[in-house]
């Protein structure tokens, strides 16, 4: 437990933030988006029928215009923000080791490579199960503020808990990324960058409507509108999202019981 203490202690100030952040922001935004869908307004309902984003995001009009649907939209681009969160914690974590000449953890007491890599993982997953649970408990909060509306509690569970899942993809990704590149000296810029591609990748595959491409993006793992209507996620994206992340995992840590270890300052 030596790495995975020092790790979470180097994170604990990065949980605090993202933690806050995503819980008070989703609090704050929620109640507000919800009070535009709240009235009769026949010009809101026709702007929201209109515009290509939600379409680009696989929401229907009917659906934006309930308090499920207006999560599910806001909760999209809660999404990009922990993809970001979720591999540059994970990527940083490998390549700090490089890029600082250092390896703290064998200073401590003789330990595994493999323990070191699942130390790393565990203290990056332990991060973003922190975050979700915060944005989960923000987003709950914030539709048992607002009156008069009927939430159905186990797809808002499920909707939430797609951005955990899907950050811990990205956490998966982080990992490879570190593994594979240790030597990259901006995190989290090329984070921004692969989620911002990924994003975009699912967009046009609800564009047009070729679910084909949706395997190729952890954004198009998750549709809350069938999650909704099936009250469960997809069985055919969650067997992928098992196979790709712990084949990732798993090419991760043969790579890294074999690298070499940097000394130095």
């Amino acid at each position: 437990m030596t790495v995975f203490k020092y790790e979470l202690k180097q994170l604990k100030k990065n949980i605090i933030i993202w933690s806050l952040s995503m819980g008070v922001l989703i609090y704050l935004m929620l109640p507000t988006y919800l009070g535009f869908i709240s009235g009769t307004d026949a010009m809101m309902v026709e702007a929201i029928k209109n515009n290509p984003m939600f379409e680009a995001l696989g929401l229907s009009a009917a659906f934006v215009m309930t308090p499920l649907g207006m999560f599910s939209f806001l909760n999209s681009f809660a999404m990009t923000a922990a993809a970001i969160h979720g591999m540059s914690i994970a990527f940083s974590s490998h390549t700090k080791e490089y890029l600082n000449k250092s390896a703290e953890f064998l200073l401590t007491k003789p330990l595994s490579r493999r323990r070191v890599f699942f130390s790393k993982l565990l203290a990056c997953t332990t991060d973003s199960l922190i975050v979700g649970a915060a944005y989960i408990t923000g987003a709950a909060l914030a539709l048992l503020t607002v009156k008069g509306i009927s939430v159905d509690w186990r797809a808002f569970f499920l909707i939430g808990g797609s951005l955990v899942l899907l950050e811990l993809m990205f956490v998966t990704f982080g990992t490879a990324a570190g593994t594979f590149f240790p030597n990259v000296r901006t995190p989290v810029l090329v984070s921004s960058c692969i989620m911002f591609a990924f994003f975009c990748l699912s967009s046009m595959s609800k564009k047009i409507q070729e679910p084909v491409l949706g395997y190729l993006t952890p954004f198009g793992f998750f549709d809350p509108v069938r999650i909704a209507e099936a009250g469960f996620y997809q069985w055919n994206y969650v067997v992928w999202y098992v196979i790709l992340g712990g084949g990732l995992l798993f090419v991760s840590c043969r790579i890294f019981l074999k690298k070499d270890v940097v000394f130095g300052g």
